[in-house]
């Protein structure tokens, strides 16, 4: 059973870091489909307990508990995600409550030896125009600017998103401003440029 739980993820399921450029990150549904596969659908169950919110940036914490009492399991982890606060106009609030349980959930399949490869730096991302379908930025800036996202609606990266990451790994982008041009930014994604750029 432990074989099969840490065995190495398809590449598809490991992404880079949106702001750590140099970790990877495990989408949450292959951890998920994972439990499925080793446990069965039904066995495990997962708890969410809500720690604490931040309604003026979007930041949520919450507890993921998960117990499996055929085998006497029970583990517990905390998640946090930034959906952008009230200002933003991407600000969700069950998107962050979702986002903050799928990232416990990951931390908690580590536990079980799920995407071990991953947590060791045996397996990682590769950011690729083929990989993540990355396009060129926009070429009109006088148009009106679309607003740049982070996560999409499935809590994946955005292919615009890694655009931005290649295009500071490349020296295109040096500032916030240099986006600014071709994207409309929150603060909250401001930030997380700053970031991208500081690291």
């Amino acid at each position: 059973m432990y074989e099969a739980l840490k065995k190495p993820l398809p590449s598809e399921a490991v992404k880079p870091h949106p702001t750590k450029t140099f970790l990877s990150s495990i989408k949450a549904i292959y951890v998920t489909e994972r439990m499925n596969d080793v446990f069965g659908c039904g066995v495990w169950q997962l708890r969410t307990e809500v720690e604490s919110v931040n309604n003026e940036t979007g930041f949520v914490v919450c507890k993921t508990i998960l117990t499996i009492p055929e085998y006497n399991v029970y583990l517990e982890s905390f998640g946090g995600n930034n959906n952008g606060g009230t200002g933003s106009k991407n600000f969700d609030l069950g998107d962050a409550f979702k986002g903050a349980t799928t990232d416990g959930i990951t931390k908690i399949g580590s536990y079980l030896g799920i995407g071990i490869d991953v947590f060791k730096g045996q397996q990682c991302a590769v950011s690729t125009p083929e990989k993540t379908n990355v396009k060129k930025l926009p070429d009109n800036p006088n148009k009106e600017l679309k607003w740049l996202n982070v996560m999409d609606k499935e809590n994946n990266f955005t292919p615009e998103w890694f655009n931005i990451i290649d295009g500071v790994k490349n020296g295109k982008i040096g500032s916030v401003a240099d986006v600014r041009k071709y994207y409309a930014i929150s603060r909250e994604v401001a930030a997380k440029i700053e970031t991208l750029l500081n690291s």
